[in-house]
């Protein structure tokens, strides 16, 4: 009697957790992400705050500008336009050429003329030939970007993101770059990643964008389970050199 007791209690038990977990699956499913949202009165955003390690339920919703007759959401959530102008998260982008503008990431959005990061335009950024080469690296006409950031190449024609743990480096035929700095090689031929920030040429180390002075090319690694760089002369954090652990 016992042992059939104490199986009914396993099965009443399993049935709670299990109507429990279905009721969070299906709380979690009604709860949409941020988005614009079309109203008889008007155009409205909604977003909840918090992050990835502090998620909120709260639903926060914000009434635009934009006219809800001609508003449209665009590829990615945080974009939209009306007949009149571009917006962000809600907030209208100044300057935008509403027949042309486009979405192109989260954060990125284009007309026939210009670029931007959100709501900030990019200076210089020629809108037509902008295009998207890796997560965070763009290219145009006459320059790349990291972010928000423009800078020029050596070679724009050439320019590719590198493939790397860090993700910010890039390069083209003739040089190296961690996000929008130029790395002082001293032979592009030879250049190597080395990884957590470090690479090589055959006469230099380097550590992202700036050379580790004092480091010996031929004996340069990562030491094992750390991000720090060692050679036979000792161990490196960043540019700087230090004490082993032992």
């Amino acid at each position: 009697m016992t042992y059939l007791n104490d199986a009914l209690n396993r099965i009443i038990a399993f049935g709670a957790l299990l109507s429990l977990a279905l009721g969070l699956l299906v709380g979690c499913a009604s709860i949409a992400g941020e988005r614009y949202e079309v109203r008889k009165d008007g155009v409205y955003w909604i977003s909840y705050p918090g992050s990835s390690a502090h998620p909120s339920f709260e639903k926060l919703e914000r009434k635009t500008a934009a006219n809800q007759v001609t508003f449209e959401a665009l590829a990615f959530a945080s974009w939209g336009k009306d007949d009149h102008r571009g917006y962000f998260e809600g907030i209208a982008v100044t300057g935008t050429d509403p027949a042309s503008f486009t979405a192109i990431s989260n954060i990125l959005a284009t007309d026939d003329t210009g670029v931007w990061y959100g709501t900030e335009p990019i200076d210089g950024a020629d809108g037509a030939t902008f295009r998207l080469i890796g997560p965070q690296l763009a290219v145009d006409k006459a320059a790349a970007y990291s972010g928000g950031s423009r800078f020029v190449p050596c070679d724009v024609a050439t320019f590719q993101p590198v493939d790397s743990e860090d993700g910010d480096f890039s390069a083209d035929s003739k040089c190296v770059y961690f996000a929008v700095f130029k790395l002082p090689l001293q032979d592009r031929e030879s250049f190597d990643l080395i990884g957590a920030g470090y690479s090589k040429d055959r006469f230099a180390v380097y550590w992202r964008q700036d050379q580790v002075i004092g480091a010996d090319v031929a004996t340069f690694r990562l030491a094992p389970g750390t991000r720090l760089g060692r050679d036979k002369s000792g161990c490196w954090l960043g540019t700087e050199m230090k004490a082993c652990l032992k």
